[in-house]
């Protein structure tokens, strides 16, 4: 089809006598005839945003500024990628489309690298492991298997972004890459396996831990609360605060306060003590003491209603009970079974509370 400028050209040139095909004419022809920029079929970003410019590979500078100021779309994952069809390209180019010839479809992937989740896995084990000489183990559902990253890495490290060793755990990975820098926080949960202590039977209060009464279990601790059970290894040796039946795993409350180094200094001083009383001042000191444990009052009197408790394990009952006999903490005494009128026996652990005693 032929133009209108150019028609009217044509017209002038006849009148005034110069042919069609006259060399003048052809430059005329060549001025006015635009032939569109044709645009690719795919293209590759380096960031989010897509720009028109980036479908083009030779245009004169005008038109280059021109697609460069219209968005097609945005791909906001490296390594991601869009489709455009011709008419969506066409309705966002909008007058500038007659310039630019448009393929049926167009499709657009951002630049990126991959990182392995089995290396930062890898990092992370290497860094809690530096900080304990426990077996620990390690949830990593929350890290994907691949990490993507703007471009392709240059150097990558991960950092511990808690104090806590054991429990939720945070971490940073940090890469340099040649789309940018990159940051990800990543959480995992730790937790550590150890043999614990389960007592074989019922333990007194000060009573010393032999290997005979405990056995080691398998525990998995899942955090750093103070009152955690305590190693087989731990225990042996030690005293409890308290009665403990068969199938209790020991804690840190459980134990007594007194350590090694204090017990050995009371012995220490007792000795001493002892060393310089004669015979006569012992047995004193012993008649007093005795007399002094009869006229103290009973933390449970005769014919007082108590709780009687049976703990074994994964067993634990309670039971109404009535106290025949008196007594303080760790005696033996006899009860009545309220729902039986049996007799039964246990050990005081309380006030109002006597545990069974196993033989």
């Amino acid at each position: 089809m032929i133009s209108r400028s150019t028609l009217i050209n044509s017209i002038i040139l006849s009148i005034i006598g110069i042919s069609i095909n006259n060399p003048v004419m052809a430059i005329i022809k060549k001025h006015n005839t635009y032939t569109p920029v044709p645009l690719k079929s795919s293209a590759v970003v380096a960031g989010s945003m897509v720009n028109a410019d980036s479908l083009i590979r030779n245009a004169d500078e005008e038109l280059t500024k021109e697609l460069a100021t219209i968005q097609l779309g945005n791909i906001p994952n490296p390594l991601g990628e869009i489709v455009l069809d011709k008419n969506t390209i066409s309705q966002k180019l909008g007058d500038l489309a007659k310039s630019v010839e448009i393929p049926d479809n167009v499709r657009i992937k951002r630049l990126g690298a991959s990182l392995n989740g089995d290396y930062v896995k890898t990092r992370i084990q290497e860094l809690c492991q530096n900080d304990s000489d426990d077996n620990l183990s390690f949830d990593f559902s929350r890290l994907s298997s691949i990490i993507v990253l703007p471009g392709n890495v240059i150097s990558w490290n991960v950092k511990s972004n808690s104090s806590n060793k054991l429990g939720m755990r945070l971490f940073a990975l940090e890469a340099e890459t040649e789309g940018g820098p990159f940051r990800q926080l990543i959480q995992v949960n730790v937790s550590k396996t150890i043999e614990a202590a389960e007592l074989c039977q019922l333990v007194k209060p000060g009573e010393v831990i032999t290997e005979d009464m405990v056995r080691p279990v398998p525990v998995t601790i899942k955090n750093e609360k103070n009152n955690t059970a305590v190693s087989y290894k731990d225990v042996i040796g030690k005293t409890l605060d308290r009665f403990k039946s068969a199938g209790t795993i020991i804690r840190n409350s459980d134990l007594s306060k007194s350590n090694s180094t204090k017990t050995a200094q009371s012995r220490k001083t007792t000795s001493k003590a002892v060393g310089i009383r004669t015979p006569q001042a012992l047995e004193m000191m012993s008649a007093s003491m005795k007399n002094d444990a009869i006229t103290e009052s009973f933390l449970i009197k005769p014919g007082e209603n108590v709780e009687f408790r049976v703990n074994s394990g994964a067993l634990s009952l309670s039971i109404p009970a009535k106290a025949v006999q008196g007594g303080n903490t760790g005696d033996e005494i006899e009860l009545i079974n309220l729902k039986n009128k049996r007799k039964i026996s246990g050990v005081i652990t309380e006030k109002g509370v006597v545990e069974y005693a196993q033989k």
